[in-house]
């Protein structure tokens, strides 16, 4: 298939909430300092949405900014697709509040569970909708508002999770932005990251939501030597499936979960960090949301150019993980 054939990133976008929070602010909520939250995580700071601010409020804010970008109006997008762990409710699922929100047509509108590793699950499927010449244009979009599943009280997860939004308009290019191959996978370990309540399983009652068992819970060194692991593979795997060396990675734009993992991973992939993307040390993590933002950002200051390989890269609750091999 040639370049002009293939499903590409014609436009990225991107929203993050207005209100800064520090390390220093939660400070004055569990007991941490913002020297311990650094040194353990990378993070200084993240941001907020207002109480009256969903998960669907910044999809779309983000959603808008990619279209203008990309010189499309709402009713060119045939297919919408919303990568999220915290959306607006159970059902209608969020791609449906776009929908609404954008003032699209009856096109499809589909939700994708897979924690962090949303975004990369959601760019695969897209590029393949785009590839069969099922649908021309289709919105991917990772969207969290993750502080309104953070169990406050638990200062080893708490000082993570912030709130953001960004989107892509997935399309066929001139080769701009190709997607060369993806892979995504999943392996079933429920302790490891999860929100217990709120689905069949348990239902929501007061025991529930006493014991913070609508929040999410995740034991820090069973997924950091998992997500260790995986990135590295992931890289590996990325490359020889593009036909290209790490060094030819131009930039990699990994989940901004945790600095010290990204660290420990590329240097057992052989890739240095002055060619990975960090912004977490103001934003915290995003989830899904976390790639597209720190794509944007990366584009917007310049790091990447026409014909540069770029490697999105995560892993999430599940457990799930991910990589999107891009040439620009």
């Amino acid at each position: 298939m040639s370049d002009s054939r293939s499903a590409g990133i014609l436009s990225i976008g991107s929203y993050t909430p207005k209100r800064v929070v520090t390390n220093d602010d939660l400070s004055k909520i569990v007991d941490t300092n913002d020297e311990w939250i650094f040194q353990r995580t990378g993070i200084r700071e993240r941001r907020f949405a207002r109480e009256d601010e969903y998960t669907s409020d910044m999809a779309i804010e983000a959603a808008r900014v990619a279209l203008q970008r990309a010189e499309l109006e709402p009713k060119d997008i045939d297919y919408i697709l919303v990568a999220t762990a915290s959306p607006d409710n159970t059902f209608p699922n969020t791609a449906c509040w776009v929908q609404k929100g954008l003032g699209m047509g009856d096109i499809a509108a589909l939700d994708i569970s897979t924690a962090c590793a949303g975004f990369v699950y959601a760019l695969e499927l897209a590029a393949a909708l785009v590839n069969t010449e099922s649908y021309r244009n289709v919105l991917v979009i990772g969207a969290e508002k993750l502080s309104s599943i953070t169990n406050w009280t638990d200062r080893g997860s708490c000082i993570l999770f912030a709130d953001g939004a960004g989107a892509a308009v997935v399309t066929k290019t001139d080769g701009r932005g190709r997607v060369l191959c993806s892979r995504n996978g999943a392996r079933y370990d429920y302790d490891a990251l999860n929100v217990a309540a709120g689905g069949s399983r348990m239902p929501a009652s007061h025991e529930t939501v006493e014991k913070h068992m609508h929040t999410i819970a995740l034991k820090g060194r069973t997924v950091y030597k998992f997500a260790v692991q995986k990135f590295e593979e992931m890289a590996r795997e990325a490359c020889q499936r593009g036909g290209i060396t790490a060094d030819q990675v131009s930039l990699v734009v990994p989940h901004q979960a945790n600095v010290n993992i990204i660290e420990s991973a590329m240097e057992r992939a052989g890739i240095s960090m002055d060619r990975v993307v960090i912004n977490m040390d103001r934003y915290g993590n995003t989830s899904s949301a976390s790639i597209p933002i720190a794509l944007d950002e990366a584009l917007a200051a310049g790091r990447i150019k026409r014909g540069d390989y770029v490697l999105l890269e995560a892993f999430g609750g599940g457990l799930s993980w991910g990589y999107n091999l891009i040439k620009w």
